[in-house]
């Protein structure tokens, strides 16, 4: 093997680097003298349209002439109708009037209640000259039980966009109210709390019994002048096994005899078989020895009720006949007490169709014929509210050891 010598070596490679510089110094003239008609022609890329967003669909024309985006020169007087107490089953009527306040007459279009519990006067059609008044009539239904009610009424007008709106608000409610007029006990909610009982006229009145107990007042001693109105506290967990569906509140007052306060919870929501327009029964006041007719209403216009059955055997129950009036179907009871037995009578009922039966929670207030103020309510003292459970006892402590000596 031959060695070569380091400095040949280094001669060597010397000599290829500058041909290398050599070789590349010929070929730049002779690219740079190339014209650029000799070269291949690149076609440039066309430029980019600009994107454009399809215009769209022509929609059809809407005729605006003569309508305008604004309330009608329309003032209402009362703004709103406010109908006041309602007697329970008893609707109420208002009215309130319309007066064209603009230069050009206006032409009621419709006139729409936003239930159907209410009902107004036909004024579509009518044509109010400037400064021309014309009155709405609006009677709400009445209901069964204490409640507020609240709806409006919507007025429309020939080439306006809005509508004038009616506020109405009335209460059903009996000449001696509660509030709230309901006990919310449902679960999580607390079952202690007090409620209000007054008179809607302001005339002083006595609570005579609550749920059948000895009213708990705050702030009132019994045998006190009666008052218009009292602070009545309550504890649903005295009631054993369980709290009632409905709190009844007997009072001295002839009007009044006896009213009730729904206790709002799981197991006091009614069940529907039928399409009660009530599924609790205020039957008054019964005289010893006596009885009363009540009525029962169903929407279930179509279906007959074949028997009335009592869930007492201190109630005899008997049914007198039944009708349809205006889609509703009216069912007439007679309610006897069996029992002398003076005081609160809080029991259930059934009314039974071909295949369904409905349940039915009904109380009275049955006292001597004659009898004036609170004889024959009999209110018994109920159970004191439960105490808190008594603290747990100390933990016990090692005694300590004794020294030794």
């Amino acid at each position: 093997m031959t060695t070569m010598n380091p400095v040949c070596i280094r001669l060597a490679v010397r000599s290829v680097a500058v041909t290398c510089l050599m070789l590349a110094s010929l070929a730049a003239p002779v690219a740079m003298a190339q014209s650029p008609a000799s070269r291949p022609a690149v076609t440039p890329a066309p430029a980019a349209a600009p994107t454009t967003v399809p215009a769209p669909a022509d929609a059809p024309p809407i005729d605006t002439s003569g309508t305008i985006d604004s309330l009608p020169p329309l003032s209402v007087q009362p703004p709103v109708l406010d109908l006041g107490f309602m007697t329970p089953r008893i609707g109420a009527k208002g009215t309130v009037t319309l007066t064209n306040t603009g230069t050009k007459p206006l032409t009621i279009a419709a006139v729409t209640p936003s239930c159907k519990c209410t009902t107004t006067s036909a004024l579509a059609g009518t044509v109010l000259q400037p400064g021309q008044s014309a009155s709405l009539e609006a009677a709400l239904e009445g209901a069964s039980m204490p409640q507020t009610h609240r709806a409006s009424i919507r007025v429309l007008v020939d080439g306006y966009a809005k509508v004038v709106e009616i506020q109405l608000h009335a209460e059903t409610a009996m000449p001696v109210r509660a509030v709230p007029p309901i006990i919310n006990a449902v679960e999580g909610k607390p079952h202690q709390g007090r409620f209000v009982v007054e008179s809607i006229d302001k005339k002083p009145f006595q609570i005579c019994a609550v749920g059948g107990r000895v009213p708990e007042f705050i702030g009132y001693t019994i045998g006190d002048a009666p008052r218009a109105q009292y602070l009545v506290k309550f504890d649903l967990d005295t009631w054993q096994p369980e709290f009632p569906a409905y709190l009844a509140i007997e009072t001295d007052r002839a009007d009044c005899p006896i009213f009730d306060i729904w206790v709002r919870s799981e197991r006091t929501i009614p069940t529907s078989a039928f399409r009660m327009k009530d599924y609790r029964v205020n039957a008054g006041r019964i005289d010893v020895g006596g009885s009363t007719d009540v009525s029962l209403e169903m929407e279930d216009a179509g279906e007959d009720i074949l028997a009335v059955e009592s869930g007492s055997p201190e109630v005899q129950l008997e049914m007198l006949g039944q009708h349809v009036d205006a889609k509703v179907r009216k069912i007439s009871v007679r309610i006897t007490p069996k029992s002398p037995r003076e005081g609160l009578l809080y029991a259930t009922l059934k009314l039974y169709g071909r295949e369904k039966e409905q349940p039915m929670t009904m109380f009275a207030s049955v006292r001597p014929k004659g009898a004036t103020g609170c004889t024959g309510c009999n209110a018994v003292q109920g159970p004191p509210a439960k105490s808190p459970p008594p603290p747990p006892p100390p933990t016990a402590q090692p005694a300590a050891e004794s020294a030794a000596p």
